[in-house]
């Protein structure tokens, strides 16, 4: 641990600004000083630390549990889109659309404005309108706090043009539409703007949120936007304990919102705010640290000397084509060399690229041509693959849409009778082609000519079922979701797959299985946003969506392979050889070219007053993308016809490169990329699923396959938050009537198909469980309390709906069902309760007692065992779970309860069906 970070860990005095150079410390810094607050006194529950993205909250846990154990479940470590989201739902009496309400991520946003943007005054400019520049409009918007009617009146009074003006208006109208309290759907921009409107409107509130919070961390903070870094302060203040963390110099991220002024005048904004510099690099050799400073030293606000003590190895190798071909050939054979004479791996190397979609083909065809196995990130693939298109010509056919011509072009470019797919004999190939109409399938045989064609049975059994589909899609229409599986149950195409990847390993077809189960996921999202059963809306949204917003196809795991991806991507990681590729004055420059966007926003309507300065950024993008090598180095560039080299080469200087072929050192086996073993990481909800089939966990839970929603899954949900806050309303000690009653199941039945399905009948509900409480609830201990079970390699988090102190005064566990007691025992309703009790066995000064479950329906409380001896056996199973899921054993409990329920059969029956011996 360095001087100057033991000072920014133990700094508490005033409010703090940490500049973190690249590879200095600074998750290492953050976690300790998380844990000096904490070991100082601070009580964890009141300690915020913001992070940029999921992955980064969960990795700081993860540092965090192995020093503060089950404190840090308490902890409020997340995104800021998750402090709002449940800062929101904490307070659903302050605000229109109560507790619960969906929140769409980036695609859900997309898919939700393209469907609807024609009902936004829009529909005379659909065909100059780009949907995705529409929304980065609102988001900037939104992320500003501008007032829709200022901006109306704004175009108004300065006579804007027509468009401008229907654009200003859009945005009050999309407003309006994702926040009707019927059917509320905050995209993450809002999720801030309304929780900074009920900081700012609502005084109780605000002074509550400031009690509840002693100490603020965020990271990334030369990343945040104008609405943020406002919530933030607000929350702060009056006592601003506050530190912050970041670096200018790696401000990636303007083209979305955020605002490098944040950062850059905080010293300004915070009152007796002191700057630490983390200067020493951990990560990189000598050559590359002094590379990568000396070229954005004299571009800085804040002065920083970044250093190393690491040894010296090699100066970055410059690359250089006269082509985008000759400089993929030079890349490619670079790396072929390494490999062999160098002792590097295929997967210690990543190349960088401003964009994979737009400046990787030429570098992935040559990779290809030499067969090296490569990796890639970013390319939104996941459409092109076969196994989707071939799904999704079927759907046309099941659906009876008829393919328009650029349809036709873009799905139908092979002959979906040689799919495998479909998997057809020659034969019955061979005497079909000449008679089918390719665009409409189904068609142009029917059972007779099946027969009269003299066709295979197993082929005439699959084509005649998709046939039946079709026609049940014309009478009947279900939902896409589910005829994703009925076509995956009429051509066994999911059984085969299965077959091959879990008998043969297969690895083909290991890919293929899980790029449906991101296809299915994408089907959800769309019948989620768009409440729409429709092929032909679908269809529209998949061909319009933008390939950065579209998952990557399946990769192969835990394979030697070169990595590409973006920049963007690479950022926070760390690479022993970086290649830097296409570092052309086209891609790299200075050039301050204007924000594309939609419409202008009035500065004097904006919290950030400031212009995007995308030639600053593109140079922070180039030093952040050269400062993720360890070891080695390599720039890359075209000097050719229409093309030459990035002034960032000539600002470096040719004598700190070495030419291709002057490389002549060698790795050592301790400097291989090491990926980071994570824990375990299970909920108990999948300890159950497990449980109950293996493979069906497998499918949903490891998978990814999306099934679609069904009637207790959405009823649960609302009875759980009443039952919240009706257990808040004890605890605080209310009188609770009739009207408090109906009170909160209005929060919660908010739109009006649930209010009609279960309104009445879960007030009379929840009043009687209420009456009920006085027969065995005397005290309320805690609600929904999170908690972690850690056990080596393994980590299994979840919440305790209830701790109470029951009629004899002894400490219970109460878990809550929205269902009859006749359903508990196909739940595993003791293993959860028992879990629960293990992991909180210390939280209190008395020994857990009792556990037991609640079934809403009957207003019954069954209890289980729970001895020392149920306990070790519960350590024992979860154990075993976790080590056979490590060990990807997947077992089918074939004919067990997750087989058939009230629902129907499960949505992989099938595939256990053949894989047993079925017909």
């Amino acid at each position: 641990m360095t001087s100057q970070q033991q000072e920014a860990i133990k700094y508490v005095d005033s409010p703090l600004l940490i500049i973190a150079g690249p590879g200095t410390g600074k998750t290492r810094v953050l976690t300790e000083k998380v844990i000096f607050l904490v070991k100082e006194g601070y009580d964890p529950n009141r300690i915020i630390v913001s992070t940029f993205t999921i992955k980064a909250a969960e990795e700081l846990k993860d540092r965090l549990r192995k020093s503060l154990g089950d404190a840090v479940e308490n902890m409020q470590i997340s995104t800021i889109h998750s402090f709002c989201q449940k800062m929101l739902q904490s307070f659903p009496e302050y605000h229109n659309f109560g507790n619960i309400f969906e929140v769409m991520d980036d695609l859900d946003q997309f898919i939700f404005v393209n469907k609807n943007f024609w009902n936004y005054g829009l529909k005379d400019y659909a065909k100059d309108i780009k949907v995705a520049e529409l929304i980065n409009f609102y988001n900037k918007c939104t992320e500003n706090d501008v007032d829709p009617v200022k901006l109306i009146n704004y175009c108004k009074t300065n006579n804007l043009d027509s468009f401008k003006k229907a654009i200003a208006k859009s945005y009050q109208i999309y407003l309006g539409n994702i926040l009707d309290p019927n059917n509320t759907r905050l995209d993450f921009a809002l999720l801030q703007r309304e929780f900074y409107h009920l900081l700012q409107q609502s005084p109780d509130v605000l002074q509550i949120v400031r009690d509840s919070h002693d100490y603020i961390l965020i990271d990334e903070y030369q990343d945040t936007n104008p609405i943020q870094d406002a919530i933030f302060k607000l929350i702060s203040e009056p006592k601003f304990n506050i530190t912050v963390v970041g670096d200018e110099d790696q401000s990636l991220y303007s083209f979305r919102g955020a605002s490098i002024k944040n950062f850059r005048t905080f010293l300004d904004r915070y009152p007796n705010a002191k700057k630490l510099v983390l200067e020493e690099n951990f990560r990189s050799n000598k050559e590359i640290v002094s590379m990568f400073d000396d070229f954005m030293k004299p571009h800085r606000k804040f002065k920083k000397n970044i250093f190393t003590n690491n040894p010296t190895f090699s100066k970055p190798i410059y690359i250089t084509g006269d082509s985008k071909q000759s400089e993929a050939e030079n890349i490619v054979q670079f790396i072929k060399s390494v490999v062999k004479n160098n002792n590097i791996k295929y997967e210690d190397i990543a190349i960088l690229f401003k964009s994979v979609k737009f400046h990787s083909s030429s570098i992935v065809d040559e990779l290809e041509k030499e067969k090296i196995t490569y990796i890639v990130k970013g390319d939104g693939s996941l459409l092109v693959q076969d196994e989707v298109k071939d799904l999704l010509i079927l759907m046309v056919y099941i659906n009876s849409h008829i393919p328009n011509k650029y349809q036709k072009e873009k799905y139908f470019d092979n002959n979906i009778l040689y799919s495998k797919f479909l998997d057809l004999k020659e034969d019955t190939i061979t005497k079909l082609n000449p008679k089918i109409d390719i665009y409409n399938l189904l068609e142009s045989f029917d059972y007779d000519e099946l027969q009269r064609l003299n066709i295979d049975n197993e082929d005439s059994d699959k084509l005649m079922a998709l046939r039946n589909l079709k026609f049940q899609q014309t009478r009947n229409p279900i939902s896409q979701l589910k005829l994703f599986y009925k076509i995956m149950d009429a051509t066994g195409y999911h059984y085969r797959l299965f077959k091959k990847y879990l008998k043969d390993r297969d690895e083909t077809a290991n890919m293929a299985i899980k790029n449906l189960a991101k296809f299915s996921t994408l089907i959800y999202k769309f019948e989620e946003n768009t409440h729409s059963k429709q092929f032909k809306s679908l269809l529209y949204q998949i061909g319009t969506i933008p390939e950065n917003k579209i998952d990557d196809a399946a990769s192969f795991e835990n394979i030697n392979a070169v990595n590409l991806m973006t920049v963007h991507q690479a950022k926070g990681l760390e690479f022993p050889v970086v290649i830097m590729a296409g570092v052309t004055n086209r891609r790299y420059n200075t050039i301050n070219n204007r924000e594309t966007i939609i419409m202008d926003i009035p500065k004097e309507l904006m919290l950030d007053k400031n212009d995007y300065n995308r030639g600053e950024e593109i140079r922070r993008i180039f030093y952040v993308g050269v400062s993720r090598a360890q070891k080695l180095l390599a720039i890359s560039t075209i000097d050719g016809p229409g093309s030459h080299p990035s002034k960032f080469i000539d600002e470096i200087g040719q004598s700190n490169f070495i030419k291709l072929n002057d490389f002549n050192k060698k790795f050592t086996d301790k400097d291989h990329y090491e990926p980071i073993k994570g824990k375990t990481k299970l909920s108990y909800s999948s300890v159950s699923a497990y449980i109950d089939c293996p493979f069906r966990f497998y499918c949903r839970d490891f998978l990814g396959f999306q099934t679609p929603t069904d009637y207790y899954q959405a009823y649960g949900v609302i009875v759980h938050n009443s039952l919240k806050k009706l257990h808040v309303l004890i605890k605080e000690g209310k009188e609770i009537d009739i009207q408090d009653i109906i009170s909160i199941v209005d929060l919660y039945c908010k739109d009006d198909d649930s209010r009609t399905k279960w309104r009445d009948e879960l007030i009379t509900d929840l009043w009687t469980y209420y009456e009920n409480t006085d027969n065995f609830l005397t005290e309320v201990l805690d609600i929904e309390l999170p908690f972690s079970y850690i056990n080596k390699d393994l980590l299994i988090s979840g919440q305790a709906d209830l701790v109470i102190k029951n009629e004899n005064n002894e400490i219970e566990l109460i878990d809550y069902k929205s269902r009859y007691k006749e359903g508990l025992g196909r739940m595993n309703v003791d293993i959860q309760l028992r879990l629960y009790n293990i992991a909180l066995q210390y939280k209190y000064d008395e020994e857990i007692k009792n556990i037991s479950a609640y079934t809403f329906k009957d207003n019954e409380r069954t209890r289980f065992m729970n001895t020392e001896e149920d306990l070790e056996k519960t350590k024992t199973l979860v154990t075993s779970i976790a080590e056979s899921i490590d060990n990807k054993d997947f077992g089918r409990n074939w004919q067990g309860t997750s087989c058939n329920n009230k629902t129907g059969k499960c949505e992989f029956y099938h595939i256990c069906d053949g894989l047993e011996g079925g017909n």
